[in-house]
């Protein structure tokens, strides 16, 4: 891609493979766009195992798994932020990160891994331009109209914050999840209806009232590397 970018459109393209050695880049010289993936393969199965360990403390599950949400962040403090595509697969378990990097961010461009290399450089003069653009494989994932802020459909509470990332975590019991969150086990029950309703505002297709705990236990399982992101957790700690 970085050889083709180059090619046809005549780009000056310098190549990261993950997010900690992007913000070397970002800090050493000044882009124009920065092409950002969401979810890093060898980062999440790494993180994964740490994942599968924690049982007695959301503590266990720092440092968080790092995605391109880091990069996002990083580049949002620079002096001069240059414009950003997020570029990603259409796959379910990334549609959080893109409904944040949306509301949160402002990110207005999106192109699919899976798209033309014209439609991958009509999104990169897009950023240039300042001009919005997602392409069709990925609109399904924008956040629709009207849809509140997600940092306040899943994280208004702290102790939700905390309850997500339990979950997240893998917890399969109220006594655990109290045990990592450090509120009792009444606490954590008491919450589980106001976060079942909140989610169906983010997803209609969950049914609140039915077996709360066990749907949020799937949804946060799923997105797992939403939950346990680090750009996530710095602008929603718990």
């Amino acid at each position: 891609m970085q050889e083709k970018l180059a090619e046809l459109f005549d780009f000056e393209v310098a190549l990261s493979p993950d997010p900690e050695d992007a913000g070397r880049h970002l800090r050493a010289q000044f882009f124009d766009v920065v092409v950002v993936d969401v979810l890093y393969r060898g980062l999440s199965e790494r993180y994964n195992v740490q994942r599968g360990l924690a049982r007695q403390s959301l503590s266990e599950l720092e440092p968080y798994n790092l995605s391109g949400l880091a990069v996002v962040d990083a580049v949002a403090h620079l002096p001069a932020p240059p414009a950003i595509v997020v570029w990603t697969s259409g796959d379910p378990n990334r549609a959080l990160h893109l409904v944040l990097a949306y509301q949160d961010f402002g990110i207005r461009v999106f192109c699919s891994k899976e798209s033309r290399l014209e439609t991958i450089g009509r999104a990169i003069t897009a950023a240039m331009q300042r001009q919005p653009f997602t392409d069709l494989s990925l609109r399904p994932f924008m956040p629709r109209h009207g849809l509140p802020p997600i940092g306040t459909v899943l994280f208004r509470e702290r102790k939700w914050r905390a309850i997500w990332r339990a979950l997240a975590a893998g917890s399969q019991a109220h006594e655990v999840t109290a045990r990592m969150t450090h509120y009792d086990q009444q606490t954590i029950r008491k919450a589980m209806s106001p976060m079942a309703h909140e989610l169906a505002v983010l997803n209609p297709r969950i049914n609140p009232d039915k077996q709360q705990f066990n749907q949020l236990s799937s949804y946060a399982t799923y997105h797992w590397e939403f939950f346990l992101d680090r750009a996530v957790f710095a602008r929603y700690p718990h």
